[in-house]
């Protein structure tokens, strides 16, 4: 396959084998041949171990595209990290009722939970 022009690091192994379990779970991913897909999961079991073989088992089983995919599932991975390292998240109790209303606006908006309540209810709270 082609070169990826990245290299997981051992920083960012976590990242890596957790976006790549994710993907793999769905049997086409890799490949749509079944021999193929099989092939590369058994690999991968191996490789997921440490980066530079986690490295070489990408650039032999995914495409350019995967690669791309792969490198921007890991730079959001560590931006949600460090997000959260320099603010942590809190941790409200909601009503069932009261999350039914919020899910459903956030799911209509195309948005997360917190990303709502800050849309919809930032300009209340400058004025306070």
């Amino acid at each position: 396959m082609a070169r990826g022009r990245y290299t997981i690091t051992k920083e960012d192994l976590e990242f890596a084998t957790s976006y790549l379990s994710r993907k793999l779970q769905d049997g086409y991913w890799l490949s749509d041949d079944v021999s193929r897909e099989t092939k590369a999961q058994r690999a991968y079991q191996k490789a997921k171990r440490d980066a530079v073989t986690l490295t070489a088992w990408g650039e032999e089983w995914l495409s350019s595209s995967q690669w791309t995919q792969l490198k921007n599932a890991v730079r959001a991975a560590r931006r949600r990290q460090a997000d959260l390292a320099r603010d942590p998240p809190k941790h409200v109790t909601l009503s069932h009722r009261a999350w039914l209303i919020l899910h459903e606006l956030a799911e209509r908006d195309g948005v997360t939970l917190s990303k709502l309540i800050e849309k919809r209810l930032e300009k209340a709270w400058l004025k306070l």
